[in-house]
């Protein structure tokens, strides 16, 4: 779907932020509602205006050169569609919005405790399996803190023959 600059097109909310909320459009595309583009009326908590999954009648403010769309909630009230929403982007609109571009950061579970609950392990079963999740989860600790430093060790290396 093409957007232009006055089209007023239906929406989903895939994320609230203090600042705005981001909108799916359909075919993959996301704009931004700007706070100041959500009522008339000052907008102390836009959480109290709208809600993720929403579903919300957009006028699309501008489209820059960079993918960014900018959005206006109360600029299309009182306006027809200019395109009404097809069969398959309502299916598009009405799925919830991914978590991955929620914007949640995602929560870290190594599953230790799910995995000793569900097995009847005795405390020296339950030991092993810790230390071995234990070692897996440093030596990817290790890998990672390794690769960041990997070039810093390299200008540590000049630096030291420089000085002699």
């Amino acid at each position: 779907m093409d957007l232009t600059t006055g089209d007023v097109v239906q929406g989903r909310i895939a994320e609230v932020r203090d600042f705005g909320a981001f909108v799916w459009l359909g075919n993959g595309q996301k704009g931004l509602i700007h706070i100041s583009e959500i009522s008339d009326d000052f907008v102390k908590d836009i959480r109290e205006k709208v809600k993720p999954n929403q579903k919300v009648k957009i006028k699309v403010l501008s489209v820059k050169e960079d993918g960014r769309i900018e959005l206006s909630l109360k600029q299309a009230s009182g306006l027809d569609y200019t395109r009404p929403p097809r069969e398959e982007e309502r299916d598009e609109l009405a799925m919830p919005a991914p978590e991955m571009f929620a914007g949640e950061p995602p929560e870290l579970d190594f599953n230790l405790e799910g995995e000793l609950r569900r097995t009847n392990y005795d405390f020296d079963q339950m030991l092993k399996v810790f230390k071995r999740m234990s070692e897996e989860n440093l030596v990817d600790l290790k890998r990672s803190i390794e690769s960041k430093r990997a070039g810093s060790k390299r200008k540590r290396k000049k630096r030291n023959r420089n000085r002699s």
